[in-house]
């Protein structure tokens, strides 16, 4: 009952939490059905390529400008990019609703990268309005809510489909995003006064963000663990056919989605373990991530494989939580945006790269070796992470 322990600054953190889970149901809700949107549209060959592409156009602009946007928002506030970025958003998926071919489908989803950065910003404003002590846990209900909305999304996203079809759906994802960007106005959120320190170009603050020796470790170990994490994407729905020829579409939707279960159920404990050490608790989630992967690329049958995911889950938590806590505690704090930006960034270029090694991998050498390539960069990221140093409360990260 005393999980989460309400003052008035959790306000706040309710609202903006709010806003993290709808946005997180719009952002979701469209992955799973492009195929079928580029049928709809009339593409009669290479949908796989075409959806492929799609999905990275997004990713790789996202990563040109999150470090900007980031960089920007130390010096107008994180609010208005929460809210540039839920109602520009919002407009491009009505404008996606509104797609002729899939020309015009990848040009728009390009646009969406580049105005995207809604949840960065979010969690970069929990970090600057949170007690030092108070931190890991209001990181954690962050988390909580955009794992939420994450499994909620695709299930949302199939039921307005159904009903209004898929140019439907996509409306529906816009207005959701326009109540996400308008939230932090309309309930009058609270954001700390700016630092001066964010009175440099732009250029010079995503500079100075490299230049911090225990921020750019953190960002080499979040390029590793999220090239870990989709490396295992191209090949999981085949894996799933060897195993599970009969339902292979339904059990890859219930694998991806039962890390959301998991992440979710963890995270508030996960920000409650103050009493573990920041460093220690990231290189468990790192070796813990390392080992479950590989034992995935054994699994024999659908129960196993999801029984390893779902306890996966649990060491994700950890790793997305005490990641962002470290860079918010590194960052200092009136460069948090750079800082968070920079790292979303790197994190989009882990995506992209993830999955060009995990096919790779998977065509060249057999499907688990995907889960071992997965295996090794999460091994790469450990052994990096133990020359981040411990940050004390003295830090001016929060």
């Amino acid at each position: 009952m005393h999980l989460f322990r309400f003052s008035l600054d959790d306000r706040n953190l309710f609202l903006i939490s709010i806003g993290v889970f709808i946005a997180q149901i719009a952002f979701s809700s469209i992955t799973p059905f492009l195929p079928s949107l580029l049928i709809e549209l009339g593409l009669k060959s290479n949908i796989s390529f075409w959806s492929s592409l799609i999905f990275s156009v997004q990713s790789v602009v996202f990563g040109i400008m999150a470090p900007v946007w980031g960089a920007i928002s130390d010096r107008y506030g994180k609010k208005p990019m929460m809210a540039r970025a839920g109602l520009g958003m919002g407009v491009v998926y009505f404008l996606l609703a509104a797609s002729k071919n899939h020309i015009q489908l990848l040009l728009l989803r390009a646009l969406n990268g580049a105005l995207s950065g809604y949840i960065p910003a979010s969690i970069s404003l929990v970090a600057s309005t949170s007690r030092p002590d108070r931190l890991n846990q209001n990181l954690g209900m962050v988390n909580t809510a955009s794992a939420v909305g994450a499994i909620t999304g695709p299930m949302i996203g199939g039921l307005t489909a159904k009903v209004f079809g898929m140019r439907g759906s996509l409306a529906f994802s816009g207005f959701l995003l326009i109540i996400a960007g308008s939230l932090p106005y309309v309930t009058r959120i609270k954001e700390p006064p700016r630092s001066q320190k964010a009175e440099g170009s732009i250029k010079d603050s995503i500079i100075e963000t490299f230049k911090n020796r225990q921020l750019t470790l953190v960002f080499m170990t979040g390029l590793f663990t999220q090239a870990a994490l989709m490396a295992i994407l191209p090949t999981l729905n085949l894996v799933m056919r060897n195993i599970a020829p009969q339902n292979a579409e339904f059990y890859t939707g219930l694998v991806f989605s039962i890390i959301g279960v998991s992440t979710a159920i963890a995270s508030p404990f996960i920000g409650r373990m103050t009493d573990i050490p920041l460093t220690s608790l990231y290189r468990w989630s790192l070796i813990g991530s390392s080992i479950l992967t590989a034992l995935q690329g054994l699994a024999a049958s659908v129960t196993s494989l999801l029984i390893l995911r779902f306890i996966f889950g649990f060491f994700n938590a950890a790793m997305t939580i005490s990641g962002n806590v470290l860079i918010a505690k590194a960052g200092g704090s009136g460069s948090q945006g750079s800082s968070f930006g920079v790292y979303n960034g790197i994190m989009s270029i882990g995506l992209v790269f993830g999955s060009i090694l995990g096919g790779i991998m998977g065509d060249r050498f057999g499907l688990a070796f995907s889960f071992f390539a997965s295996t090794a960069l999460f091994l790469a990221a450990y052994l990096i992470s133990f020359l981040i140093k411990e940050p004390t409360e003295e830090e001016p990260g929060v």
